[in-house]
């Protein structure tokens, strides 16, 4: 027995060296680190780095990227680098070491530098601008609807996507055809390489996933260890975006009912209770056909109504507060007719521009970066007159969510053509399998992606989280996973599953 002990404790220390990350040698230059000195970063590592514009072409022309790091906790135990991405695409990553608490836990970080780094041509990293000041752009946004009905709306929809594309087109640069997935997974090697490490340890969210999953494929021998949080389908993103396109829709319906069902279970502890989805309907339906005002509301919008839904269901700690919202706004509309013509406030909360890190003059590069990346990644309908018949199917299944998807890319009908992507294949085989973990009622990246993306890489495990919102939070027993997965390799058992430790609508 003692030998038969000896030889565990022998390949449980082989284990654990093959999950170090030794010091590579790289034909790569070395990072160099010195303090950030903007505000929001003040404290941590900020550094800068140069990539081939083309990796076709590496000694041509470079773009920049912009890195932030959080040194590990206990240098004398030092693993190597984490390397994290919040998604988007368009998402500046560089911020993320500030809530590396949150993301990653205290082992993790004590092992771990954390490095967050905004994607080329995102946020600090030589940003894309499609045009000269936010003016231009507001110009072109104020003139979409989100989700369009009328053929008013459609028709002034088409020709603003038209318009804006057409200022990328001008004014974005050679950086503009060079913004895609693959070559993004190839600055990622590039900048493992060049913190020292032989392998990549990577934590990606959302769209995120997908940098993840193209890095493994482009570079399996690299991998140490990858979680893909909130997953995309990386097969029917890159290759049927449309079919994509109203499979998202129907992840954020699920996540609707989920979340009326929920509610009228919770009974006075949400305010929107009582035939939850009957009132939704009832809401939706009315401002689809057309704006309605008030006194205390102002005017509301189906485009309001849809955009507000979306994004509170990213976060279940927003849904005790968002179901007082729709009662209120409910209430207001269903009111006495009489009182309906009178301008007032409107307390349905608006999304801003996303800025980034730097305070610029120039406030849309998320939403440029947002289509460069898209549009390069996964072929879309070169027509844009065919996008209402596409927004009428998708709505007859999908009823408030599938025109706004159907809508959401058709700037992508007139980008310019890139040859620079990565459609597959997904299943080159990792020495150490890839952690996917998914919420069940994952509105942006729908539960189904999660299962799809786990049978497509050669060598995944899925974690399942029951539980709201987009990736995983709120779960003890995700973050235990995280800690196990990212120190020692360690995946859960097939068919493992999370409670969220924070109910949708708690007791009031």
């Amino acid at each position: 027995m003692r030998g038969m002990w000896a030889r565990v404790a022998v390949m449980l220390a082989a284990l654990t060296a093959s999950l170090a990350v030794p010091v590579a040698a790289s034909a790569a230059p070395a990072v160099s680190w010195a303090p950030c000195i903007e505000e929001p970063l003040a404290g941590y590592q900020c550094s800068t780095y140069e990539v081939p514009l083309d990796h076709d072409l590496p000694r041509g022309a470079t773009t920049t990227i912009a890195l932030a790091r959080r040194p590990a906790g206990d240098p004398a135990r030092r693993i190597g680098t984490v390397f994290v991405n919040p998604g988007g695409p368009g998402g500046a990553g560089r911020g993320l070491v500030t809530s590396a608490a949150a993301l990653l836990g205290p082992e993790v970080l004590a092992r771990f530098d954390v490095v967050g780094f905004d994607p080329r041509g995102i946020g600090a990293s030589d940003p894309i601008q499609c045009f000269a000041t936010d003016a231009e752009a507001e110009a072109l946004l104020d003139r979409m609807t989100g989700v369009p009905v009328t053929p008013e709306q459609i028709g002034e929809t088409l020709r603003a996507n038209y318009e804006y594309t057409e200022g990328c087109k001008r004014t974005a640069g050679p950086l503009l055809t060079h913004m895609s997935t693959l070559n993004v997974a190839k600055d990622l090697d590039l900048l493992r390489q060049a913190v020292g490490d032989a392998k990549l340890t990577f934590v990606g969210k959302s769209y995120g996933t997908l940098i993840g999953a193209t890095y493994a494929n482009l570079f399996p021998g690299s991998v140490r260890a990858i979680i893909l949080d909130g997953s995309v389908d990386p097969a029917q993103r890159t290759g049927a975006r449309l079919a994509n396109k109203f499979a998202r829709a129907g992840g954020f319906e699920i996540a609707l009912r989920g979340f009326l069902t929920e509610c009228d279970r919770a009974g006075l502890n949400c305010a929107f209770a009582g035939n939850a989805r009957a009132k939704f309907e009832r809401l939706r339906d009315r401002l689809r056909q057309g704006p309605v005002t008030s006194p205390s509301l102002g005017t509301v919008t189906l485009d309001d109504l849809v955009g507000f839904t979306g994004r509170m269901l990213y976060d279940v700690a927003a849904f005790a507060e968002a179901a007082q919202t729709l009662q209120f706004v409910h209430d207001e509309i269903f009111g006495d007719p009489m009182v309906l013509q009178v301008p007032g406030p409107k307390p349905l909360p608006q999304a801003p521009p996303v800025r980034g890190w730097l305070p610029d003059a120039y406030s849309y590069t998320s939403n440029d970066a947002f289509f460069a990346v898209n549009c390069a990644d996964a072929p879309l309908p070169r027509e844009p007159a065919r996008y209402p018949g596409f927004a009428a199917a998708f709505e007859a299944v999908y009823p408030t969510f599938g025109r706004a998807e159907a809508f959401s890319e058709v700037g992508c009908a007139n980008w310019p053509p890139v040859d620079e992507r990565y459609a597959g294949p997904w299943n080159r085989r990792t020495a150490q399998p890839i952690l996917v973990v998914n919420p069940t009622f994952d509105p942006a990246t729908r539960y189904e992606f999660a299962v799809q993306m786990t049978r497509r890489l050669g060598n995944a495990r899925l974690l399942t989280l029951d539980g709201f919102g987009h990736t995983s939070d709120h779960s003890v027993c995700v973050d235990a996973w995280y800690a196990r997965y990212l120190l020692h390799g360690e995946v859960p058992p097939v068919g493992s599953r999370c409670a969220q430790d924070r109910p949708p609508f708690p007791a009031v």
